[in-house]
This record gives structure tokens, C-alpha cells and sequence, in this order.
């Protein structure tokens, strides 16, 4: 999978940095970047103020290498920074190094001048869906019951093995399906999700469809807006743009 590089630094657009020059961190639209420049690391929360499309990427840039601008304000060792009110992203400032944590539970810590972890720990609830259906591989698919857009329906499916999330919307806003890791979904197997056979498809189908919005759905009339089809060995699930996922027992792959 190739990602892009993030674009070259404005000295403008940065939130803080940390002692030392050791880090810097910023938004970039609806993603959070944080950068090294001894080595010119980057790290980045995508899609931040959705919760099911919330992602990681990272890389190096010599654009970013070697960095330094005396006046971004310095985040100091044992303060914390809130992006806002809602605190979608929190930023802890240690001498040890640097976490951020998007509010699903996201999050990735970078330590001083070298190294970095990755944590997919949500807090809160498992997953909060009405039941469409389940597979033979144990995957469970919904549509999603805390979306503040109801008519732009978003699938989500689970993997209780380890708590692997796949989503994909009606409207993706031209963006590939979603992943993240749900602590909450590890072994939810909840009753009432009717399985998929083996080689069927299941389709959510809406009665008043454009790009933006799908309204009035269920499984029996209407354009058909999100496909999902069973194989021996895995999961697919498409929007009529073509993006989504596919799942076995042991992998995963998003369009």
C-alpha cells in the first residue's frame, strides 16, 4: 500500500513542539501530524473527526529533516494539550516523549528523538449497531446506531477474534473503507445477526438515494447502496462507489 508524503512544513500551522526540538505537531485539515526532526519521522491520525474512518500513517520525509523554528510555542514536560473542547485529540508532553490520543482511543506515542509505539486501545462501548448479519468466519455486520448522520448510513463490521473494525459509508466523500481496533469488540458475539451463506450476497437497499444521502432503508426495495458477499473465504462489502473491505478470518484488506 502506498501513502503520500505530507506536505512541507509552514512554520504558521504548528500547535506546539516539544523540549528540545524534539517534536512538532499540527493540523492538517481533518488529520493530526506530528513530525521528528532529528530524523525526519511523521506520524498521522487521518480522518479525525470521524470516528469509524480514523486511521494511522507514517514515513520519513527530508522536508521535515533537521526542522527548527524558535517560535512555535514549546508544550513543557507534564502538560497536556486539548485540540478543543471536545478534546478530539490530547497531547501529553513527558520526558520520556510525546502521546497523542484521538478521542475513540487511537493513539501513538513518540519518544524522544527516536522511536515510536502504536495503540489501539478504545475505550467505552462495543460496537452499537442494528443487526444485519454474520459470517462463517464469525464476522458481524451492522449498520452503525451512533452515526449523527443516519442518512448517510455506514456499515460497520467486527472480527471478535481480535477486535478488528471495518467500515465503509454511502457517501465516502471519495475516501477508501475504514479500519481501527476496538478492545470492546474482542469476543462481543451479541445474538440476533442472521448468517450470511456461503457465496450470497446481502444488500442494503434505499428508496431515496443521491451521492450525498441514502434515505428510507431496508433489505427489500430500493437502489442498492451497500453490498456485502460471502465467500468460503472471507467478507466483501462495497458502496456503489466501489470503496469498502474485504475480511477473512486472518486478514483484511480496504479499497
Amino acid at each position: 500500500m502506498v501513502h503520500a508524503t505530507p506536505a512541507a512544513a509552514s512554520a504558521e500551522d504548528w500547535w506546539f513542539k516539544t523540549p528540545g526540538e524534539a517534536a512538532y505537531c499540527r493540523f492538517e485539515l481533518r488529520n493530526w501530524l506530528c513530525i521528528t526532526p532529528n530524523d525526519g519521522f511523521w506520524i498521522r491520525l487521518t480522518h479525525v473527526y470521524d470516528s469509524g474512518d480514523v486511521d494511522v500513517r507514517k514515513g520519513y520525509s527530508d522536508r521535515f529533516r533537521g526542522y527548527r523554528d524558535p517560535a512555535v510555542r514549546v508544550l513543557g514536560f507534564g502538560r497536556v494539550q486539548h485540540s478543543s473542547d471536545a478534546e478530539v485529540i490530547t497531547c501529553w508532553s513527558r520526558r520520556t516523549g510525546l502521546t497523542c490520543k484521538h478521542y475513540g482511543g487511537l493513539s501513538f506515542w513518540l519518544g524522544r528523538y527516536r522511536g515510536y509505539r502504536i495503540f489501539y486501545d478504545a475505550p467505552g462501548f462495543p460496537p452499537n449497531v442494528r443487526p444485519l448479519f454474520q459470517t462463517g468466519q464469525g464476522i458481524r455486520c451492522g449498520i452503525d446506531g451512533d452515526t449523527f448522520t443516519p442518512e448517510n448510513p455506514l456499515l460497520r463490521c467486527w472480527r471478535p477474534a481480535d477486535g478488528l473494525v471495518l467500515v465503509i459509508r454511502h457517501n465516502d466523500g471519495g475516501r477508501r473503507g475504514g479500519h481501527y481496533r476496538d478492545e470492546k469488540a474482542i469476543g462481543f458475539r451479541p445474538p440476533g445477526f442472521p448468517l450470511l451463506s456461503r457465496d450470497r450476497a446481502f444488500v442494503w437497499r434505499c428508496r431515496k438515494v443521491t451521492a450525498l444521502f441514502a434515505e428510507r432503508c431496508s433489505t427489500s426495495a430500493g437502489t442498492p447502496v451497500l453490498t456485502c458477499t460471502s465467500t468460503r473465504a472471507r467478507l466483501t462489502c462495497l458502496n456503489r462507489n466501489g470503496h469498502g473491505f474485504w475480511v477473512s478470518a486472518r486478514s483484511f484488506y480496504t479499497v
